[in-house]
């Protein structure tokens, strides 16, 4: 890839300046460092990066001074913040920057990982152009969107077993590469196109959990619903009828909802998650614990189960607050006798600690991030299904104790 682009780097940890050397090769544009405000000011004089990846916990280096030296910039790179610092101070300071009117575009902890630190940039290439609607169309109705699914593991026993899977959406671009959710959902909302991706993921993920049914695998399969499709009353039909077409019982299909789409138009969300529940299909709260959030909606909304925000899990292996905070969550969700899933489980330490919690699933990277269908065929083979997933039973509302 030829571009013009500029990669300004602001750090000067010897580990991260490597990564993101490498980084800045792959994306085939140019790279200025600098490690303080002064050299900060005397390469903008001269230049105009695309792009900024700037470290707030730097030795000897003030990154809120940089972001002040940024931010009288006209012409403001798409910057990204790093740091090995607690996550809430990551979001403190995102939030510094955005008031001064910074384009952030995410955050990252050391250790970088070079492929994510890849594509969180490049998007904002310019030599990637913005995605046009005729690339949206031609993606839904020419099959360049392909589906991974992230592994749901049952950690109920002393030995994890395979629940289910999430169906997660990618989309193969003819020139782009492979491009994440992050890079095109939000042209895709641009042009209004969301009610049919989600069409689009819900009967290619239900399809396949007919297969694998036909398979003597009966996974439960999740599917992340859009906002929009909340407020259709004609929706849970849909659903119906897609289950009835593939023969996939409704306790198969789980639907993960965001705190943020369950904030509006109750009255409305209150009728269609009631239809979907009459059908037996499961209902998620995501994202649990770090959004905008209303403890009232967990017992107004007909939930099956709640979700426990990855950052929050992360964070209870160094914070005590943040373990206080999602053992009165696990609790408090069986009280209310939902399922609790913990999202984000990368070590053992994490898996032991939501385990002894009484969390009843988890997903993460130390089991497994996001594979293929035949993946998971082969996963499931050194990792025996539950109960639930070997007979097709499936628990979607907890036992009362």
């Amino acid at each position: 890839m030829n571009t013009n682009d500029l990669l300004l780097i602001l750090d000067k940890d010897p580990k991260s300046l490597c990564v993101l050397r490498t980084v800045a090769a792959h994306l085939g544009c140019d790279h200025v460092e600098a490690d303080s405000a002064d050299g900060l000011q005397d390469i903008l004089a001269g230049r105009r990066p695309t792009m900024a990846v700037l470290a707030v916990d730097g030795s000897n280096v003030d990154g809120l001074a940089m972001l002040r030296v940024l931010a009288l910039e006209a012409a403001q790179p798409a910057t990204l913040l790093i740091g090995a610092v607690h996550a809430r101070v990551l979001s403190g300071a995102r939030r510094a920057a955005e008031s001064q009117g910074i384009r952030v575009i995410g955050v990252a902890t050391r250790p970088l990982d070079p492929v994510a630190i890849e594509q969180l940039l490049m998007p904002y290439l310019t030599g990637a152009p913005p995605i046009a609607l005729g690339e949206l169309e031609h993606a839904l109705t020419e099959h360049e969107l392909i589906l991974e699914y992230l592994p749901k593991i049952d950690i109920r026993t002393a030995v994890p077993k395979m629940q289910g899977v999430e169906a997660l959406v990618r989309w193969q671009h003819p020139r782009r590469g492979l491009l994440y959710p992050r890079h095109f959902l939000g042209s895709i909302e641009d042009h209004d196109l969301m009610a049919r991706l989600t069409d689009f993921v819900m009967t290619e993920a239900v399809r396949q959990a007919s297969h694998w049914r036909a398979r003597g695998l009966p996974l439960e399969m999740v599917v992340n619903l859009s906002p929009k499709l909340v407020t259709d009353r004609e929706f849970p039909e849909r659903v119906a009828v897609l289950l009835r077409e593939n023969e996939v019982p409704a306790q198969q299909l789980v639907l993960d909802v965001t705190e943020a789409a369950s904030l509006d138009s109750r009255d409305l969300m209150l009728d269609v998650f009631t239809r979907l529940r009459i059908l037996g299909v499961g209902l998620s709260l995501d994202n649990f614990g770090t959004g905008v959030s209303s403890l009232t909606e967990l017992y107004r909304m007909p939930f099956s189960e709640l979700k426990v925000d990855h950052a929050l899990i992360a964070d209870v292996v160094r914070e005590r607050e943040a373990m206080l905070i999602v053992q009165a969550i696990a609790k408090l969700a069986h009280t209310l006798e939902l399922e609790v899933c913990a999202g984000g489980v990368e070590t053992r330490e994490m898996l032991g600690f939501v385990q002894s919690n009484g969390f009843d699933s988890a997903q993460g990277r130390f089991f497994s991030g996001p594979v293929k269908p035949a993946e998971i065929e082969r996963l499931v083979a050194t990792l025996p299904c539950s109960e639930a997933a070997a007979t097709g039973r499936w628990r979607v509302m907890r036992s009362p104790t």
